[in-house]
């Protein structure tokens, strides 16, 4: 009984196996897809995270350039007086 239901509906049984490949294809696919989403969203958390460490030593370094230049404005008009 079985082996003439698959003789006759052979091409439902192929579809069967296609479908089901194809879905453990896709699967691989989405799953690829995922991992490597991973692994770009940390890059770009480590370049955020350099970006703003360099932006506060730049905010470090421009505090002290102004805080040296007042210094030296300073000085400079005490030697007038």
């Amino acid at each position: 009984m079985p082996d003439t239901f698959i003789k006759n509906n052979m091409s439902v049984v192929i579809s069967l196996f296609v479908a089901v490949f194809t879905a453990g294809g896709i699967f691989a696919e989405f799953t690829a897809i995922k991992t490597e989403l991973t692994t770009v969203h940390d890059r770009l958390d480590k370049k955020i995270k350099v970006i703003n460490d360099l932006e506060d030593r730049i905010l470090d370094m421009e505090k002290q350039l102004e805080y040296e230049r007042g210094f030296l404005d300073a000085a400079a008009k005490k030697k007038k007086k």
